[in-house]
C-alpha cells in the first residue's frame, strides 16, 4: 500500500510541475503576458520547498547533493525550472545552475535526450 502511495504521490507532483513549467514555456515563448514575477518564486517553494535564492546561493557541489536528495523524477523539472527562470529574468547564475543540473540528471540517470542536450546549448547561448 505505502509503495503505491509513493508512485501516485510522484505522479501528481510530475502533472503538477508540468502544468507549472507550461506556464513558463509559454511565456518565454511569449504566448502569455500575464505571468506574475513572484510566480516563479513561488514555484520554488510549492514544489521544491526551497526558496529561490536558497537554491541560487548553493554551490554547486551543494546543488548536487541536494538534488542527490530528491526524487530521480524531480531532478529534471528543477533544472527546467532554473533555466526558465534564467532565461526570463536574464540571471546568469540561475542558468549556471541549470546547466550543473542538467548534466548532473544525464550522468546520474544514465539517460540520453536530444532535449536536455537542446535545452544545454539553449542555456551555453544565454551565458555568452
Amino acid at each position: 500500500m505505502g509503495i503505491r502511495y509513493e508512485k501516485d504521490t510522484i505522479l501528481n507532483w510530475v502533472n503538477e510541475m508540468g502544468k507549472f513549467l507550461r506556464l513558463l514555456v509559454e511565456q518565454w515563448e511569449g504566448q502569455l503576458q500575464d505571468l506574475e514575477p513572484q510566480t516563479i518564486q513561488q514555484g520554488y517553494q510549492d514544489f521544491f520547498n526551497k526558496e529561490r535564492e536558497d537554491l541560487l546561493q548553493l554551490t554547486e557541489q551543494e546543488l548536487m547533493v541536494y538534488a542527490a536528495s530528491l526524487e530521480p523524477e524531480q531532478i529534471r523539472p528543477l533544472a527546467q525550472l532554473l533555466m526558465y527562470d534564467g532565461l526570463l529574468q536574464q540571471d546568469q547564475m540561475a542558468l549556471q545552475k541549470a546547466k550543473v543540473l542538467f548534466d548532473y540528471h544525464m550522468r546520474s540517470s544514465g539517460s540520453f535526450s536530444f532535449e536536455d542536450y537542446g535545452y544545454l546549448s539553449q542555456i551555453e547561448k544565454a551565458l555568452k
